[in-house]
């Protein structure tokens, strides 16, 4: 048995992801689709696979090359469409005619996601062809198929709800006999009309409406597949295929606030039903920022004002890691660059601050900069020349913006810049996320294992970069700072990209339909190519 995937469309209805890569490289769960797919040809045994690129050709290519030389047993040809811009799946599946015309072989468009037992039901369906069918499932969108007599009778978009058997998965298996027929209707239509943006289901269709066939259903209802044409089918993707574990089963989890929980004065919608979810299961629930404009109870009562009642040992502070060193370290005079609220606490913890620091011998040994929502130019002029006099430069945190309602603000980070570039003195040290000392008193009190906790957080710097560095899984949630297109182009890989936190209630205790392969429907978006291209594309 070999296996033909159809990766040569641009995906435009993914820009700006598409601008960058093809559709077929867009990752899910940290892996590019075409591998998933590659992955699932290997593991059924459909080791001999024609990959048939367009868009990016290289980098499917790439792709590919790579997949190979993880599973030695895969052996991929890629061929190239170079009109990929002007025809559709048809024409890209007719380039492979010397590949598989005649031979038995298994068919997918290289824009879905599935898990590997859909592939080994097409493989294992007793009829000698087959399309791996979705009963279970209604999609406008979608390729529908009827069945009479255990044959499919029809395929198309046009097909009515209650006469279709199912929808098609873009998954195929043909047989020796029906591949023959398959490619002579394609050399037909191609090579006598000169239709070359046709698609391969109106061949399939006029085939098994015209002849005798053996073309059957594979019924793969409940299993996971998702066909991605926008982002909205991929949100669908990434939330149904991550490899996130139960949160429900966690000991604790780790939430970020500003950009996660709350936007300025408004909760996220659903943070305050997750976090009772969880604690109800028995998990412990603390909150991370890297936020030094206030002090723990500050936050504590913020949040209980929100719905999410919260005490100061809930919450950890990038200034716990600045207290803590300075306690160690004990300096002679301390200048802070931050809030009131900032200084206050430190002051209130045994650290010598000083308000209005002197040059020479009274000068303080330690400025610490913050993200002073009260800044003033007086207070960058002493930190300055502080710090330039030879007090040690410390920096509550790296993040350089802020999220709020209206938009991102500057934040310590930024602040630190313009003392680093007025000084021309790095900080000596970086506190918050993405250390983990952050969270380090916290697992070593309670003994919570890595496996144990897991980290939510709008920042593939900190917020996945510190679950990174505890070695525990990761939520990367859309709703502050971080974009898609960012975690598409980052090295960070989180264990789950999320639109916000209320879609991780399932993950307390999951639903039904995330374990069925359900698709979820994109919208009512018209689209003009089966696989959800645009007309024409290739795939």
């Amino acid at each position: 048995m070999k296996g033909v995937i159809l990766a040569a469309g641009i995906g435009s209805r993914l820009r700006p992801l598409t601008l960058q890569k093809p559709k077929s490289c867009i990752e899910v769960d940290g892996t590019p689709i075409l591998a998933h797919q590659l992955r699932a040809y290997a593991d059924a045994g459909v080791t001999d696979v024609t990959v048939v690129a367009g868009y990016l050709a290289d980098d499917v290519r790439a792709l590919c090359e790579a997949v190979g030389e993880a599973r030695p047993e895969l052996d991929v040809t890629v061929r190239e469409s170079e009109v990929f811009a002007n025809t559709d799946n048809m024409y890209s599946l007719y380039l492979t005619r010397e590949d598989v015309a005649g031979e038995p072989f298994v068919l997918t468009n290289g824009d879905v996601v599935f898990e590997p037992e859909l592939l080994e039901d097409l493989l294992d369906a007793p009829a000698g062809s087959a399309v791996a069918t979705d009963a279970e499932t209604f999609s406008e969108e979608a390729m529908k198929v009827t069945v009479g007599d255990d044959r499919v009778t029809h395929i198309a978009k046009d097909v009515a709800e209650d006469v279709a058997y199912g929808v098609s998965t873009d998954a195929y298996r043909f047989s020796a006999d029906f591949s023959e027929m398959l490619f002579e209707e394609l050399t037909r239509t191609i090579e006598r009309e000169g239709d070359y943006g046709d698609w391969t289901e109106a061949a399939i269709d006029r085939l098994v409406g015209d002849r005798d066939h053996d073309v059957g259903v594979a019924d793969v209802s409940g299993r996971r597949w998702v066909e991605i044409d926008d982002f909205e089918d991929l949100r669908t993707a990434d939330r149904r295929f991550a490899s996130l574990s139960s949160l429900g089963e966690k000991e604790a989890i780790f939430f970020d606030l500003d950009g996660t929980v709350y936007l300025d004065d408004d909760l996220v919608e659903g943070a305050d039903e997750l976090v009772a979810s969880l604690r109800e299961a028995g998990v412990d629930v603390y909150f991370l920022t890297n936020n030094s404009s206030k002090w723990k109870d500050d936050y504590a009562d913020r949040l209980s004002n929100l719905g999410i009642p919260a005490v100061p040992e809930d919450v950890l502070l990038s200034t716990d890691g600045v207290l803590q060193h300075l306690r160690r370290t004990d300096p002679d005079g301390v200048f802070v660059l931050g809030t009131e609220t900032m200084a206050d606490a430190l002051a209130d913890h045994g650290v010598d601050v000083v308000t209005d620091p002197e040059p020479g011998e009274d000068a303080p040994d330690t400025v610490v900069v913050g993200f002073d929502t009260e800044l003033t130019y007086e207070k960058a002029r002493k930190a300055t020349l502080a710090i330039r006099d030879g007090a040690t430069f410390l920096l509550a945190h790296p993040d350089t913006v802020c999220p709020t309602a209206e938009g991102f603000v500057p934040d310590c980070g930024a602040i630190g810049a313009m003392i680093e570039t007025a000084t021309d003195r790095s900080p000596a040290r970086v506190f918050g996320k993405p250390n983990a000392e952050m969270v380090a008193p916290i697992l070593d009190a309670e003994g919570y294992a890595p496996e144990a906790v897991a980290v939510v957080g709008d920042r593939l710097e900190t917020d996945v970069r510190l679950a990174e560095n505890v070695g525990c899984e990761s939520v990367c949630v859309l709703s502050g700072d971080a974009t898609r297109e960012e975690v598409e182009a980052s090295d960070r890989s989180p264990t789950m990209v999320a639109p916000s936190v209320a879609a991780l209630r399932e993950f307390v205790a999951p639903t039904p339909e995330r374990e069925s392969g359900e698709r979820v429907s994109s919208g009512d978006e018209p689209v003009a190519s089966p696989d959800g291209g645009e007309e024409p594309t290739g795939e």
